[in-house]
């Protein structure tokens, strides 16, 4: 057993202190003394680290790297490929939409225009949209 004493302890929960340097205990949160680390050499395992402070254009870099990845490059395949797919995608739209208006047609005839209408609108709003998220 050591005879070495154990240094200032908590005066609420009676355990060493564990950050030498903050004013108040980590586990119970109560305020210290101000005479309390008197008498006492500050222990080499117990010290709070204190870092060197970060220089300004590390500081931006580190911001900066929350927003954009390092070595990111634009995929100009993907997007040719998706720019081929909306084309190819065009024709096979109005081709559905030429079929709905005949199948609306006899079922509808004086609304069935309006109804493909509607749809095409929101249809092909839907994958302008999505293009231009793609895109931008």
């Amino acid at each position: 057993m050591s005879s070495a004493s154990p240094g200032p302890l908590c005066p609420r929960c009676r355990r060493k202190l564990a950050a030498w340097k903050l004013d108040h205990c980590i586990y119970c949160g109560e305020k210290f003394p101000e005479n309390l680390r008197e008498g006492f050499a500050e222990p080499d395992s117990l010290k709070f680290v204190e870092r060197p402070p970060v220089p300004s254009e590390a500081a931006k870099q580190l911001e900066m790297l929350k927003y954009v990845e390092l070595g990111a490059t634009a995929k100009s395949g993907s997007r040719k490929l998706g720019l081929f797919l909306v084309g190819l995608a065009f024709p096979v739209l109005l081709g559905l939409f030429y079929m709905l208006y005949r199948v609306l047609s006899r079922w509808l005839p004086t609304s069935a225009g309006f109804i493909v209408g509607a749809v095409g609108l929101v249809v092909l709003g839907a994958v302008g949209w999505a293009v231009a998220r793609a895109s931008g």
